[in-house]
């Protein structure tokens, strides 16, 4: 039986249309036809086994999503893989705790660190576990596999090199930061050619050597009172990082050298995104502050803006020539990625803290809500026509 969702704002489970009208018309049956954009719910689930009536948690990893399955885990009590298409649950892998920083796929492995100190290689399949690997302390961000490594950094700011095949260690490099206040978050270690990349709790930015840990430089970029941290994932692109401090700045970087080549003064701890197609000379980059500033990537120069006004936005993904972001305490919203001005919105009940995973061939976008509940949506063009009866234009 599928779990029921467990959410205030439930209208979702049946179909929820929302949508704003855009200028724009078709041709239909020798008729002109007004077109809108409109996102659709095709299925939700609960993602816990039981209500949760606990403290908040962070439920922020981004969907995996696969030719079959949507892979999701919450930070209450698992790791669950559903069929793509019709929301069923497949496997499920109980964690005290559950999976808070995410997860990558490679071939036919799962790879995670999980909230019990453990961090995991298990079958995307079955849910079988592989192998563990155990550093003692929750790891909040993804890792990294490439050509057979996993680099990944645990809560505690240490950075581990595995054998992706048999969990082996083969480095581990230990800041040993000490500060007495930082952000509950870390950065995703990023391959850079022969470098990997990593920020840190003391404020810094750290290059070490890929093959063994030894470091090649470090940046410090954390200049606030509060909260130093780096972390934000490292986004490299043409030889230039883009790393944020959550009290300072953005920072471009040359990424062999770590020299500074301009910064933006507004502090982060999600990641740029990288424009693309038409939009590819821009980064979209969403502040601590409650801001997407639209900005020139060779720069830094502001195009524009966007603000939000429910609590702090997630990540930008991008869609076609949209942006799709979600509110922390609102809605997930699709703007457009020229003006940044709003398209539609759909209201899971408490807002999402995870960056929306967006499949551009077919318009489905899935996400975590703060509720622990997992949604599956369609969005695209219709004819305003094609509204039910009692949908009307404020719906």
């Amino acid at each position: 039986m599928m779990p029921i969702v467990r959410s205030a704002a439930l209208s979702a489970l049946t179909t929820l249309l929302v949508a704003a009208a855009l200028s724009g018309c078709a041709v239909f049956g020798g008729q002109t036809q007004k077109r809108e954009f409109a996102i659709e719910s095709a299925w939700t689930r609960a993602t816990a086994k039981k209500d949760f009536l606990g403290f908040r948690r962070m439920n922020r990893m981004t969907p995996i999503v696969l030719d079959n399955l949507v892979i999701q885990a919450n930070s209450i009590d698992g790791i669950l893989a559903y069929d793509r298409k019709s929301g069923r649950e497949q496997w499920r892998l109980d964690l005290v705790n559950g999976v808070e920083g995410g997860a990558q796929v490679v071939g036919d492995r799962l790879y995670f660190g999980a909230s019990d100190g453990q961090f995991y290689c298990v079958n995307v399949l079955n849910g079988r576990v592989l192998w563990t690997f155990a550093v003692k302390a929750e790891t909040l961000a993804p890792p990294t596999v490439e050509e057979g490594v996993v680099y990944f950094q645990n809560g505690a700011d240490v950075v581990y090199a595995l054998d992706a095949a048999t969990g082996k260690q083969l480095w581990l490099y230990n800041r040993q930061v000490t500060a007495s206040l930082s952000i509950r978050a870390t950065t995703r270690p990023v391959v850079a050619g022969e470098q990997l990349i990593a920020g840190f709790a003391d404020g810094f930015v750290v290059a070490l050597k890929k093959r063994d840990g030894g470091l090649l430089w470090e940046r410090k970029l954390g200049r606030g009172t509060r909260f130093r941290d780096v972390d934000t994932t490292p986004v490299v692109d043409g030889g230039i990082t883009y790393v944020a401090s959550y009290d300072a700045a953005l920072y471009a970087l040359k990424t062999e050298t770590g020299e500074i080549l301009w910064s933006v003064e507004d502090g982060a701890y999600a990641p740029v995104t990288l424009g693309r197609d038409r939009f590819a000379d821009r980064l979209y980059y969403s502040t601590a502050s409650g801001k997407i500033l639209i900005l020139d990537k060779r720069s830094g120069k502001q195009l524009g803006s966007i603000a939000v006004t429910k609590g702090i936005p997630t990540q930008v993904s991008l869609y076609k020539d949209f942006l799709i972001y979600g509110e922390s305490e609102g809605s997930l919203v699709v703007a457009n990625a020229d003006n940044g001005s709003t398209v539609a919105r759909f209201a899971p009940g408490h807002g999402l803290v995870s960056r929306p995973a967006v499949v551009d061939q077919t318009g489905e976008a899935f996400f975590i809500s703060n509720d622990a509940n997992l949604f599956a949506l369609k969005m695209g063009y219709r004819r305003v026509g094609d509204r039910l009866p009692w949908q009307s234009e404020e719906n």
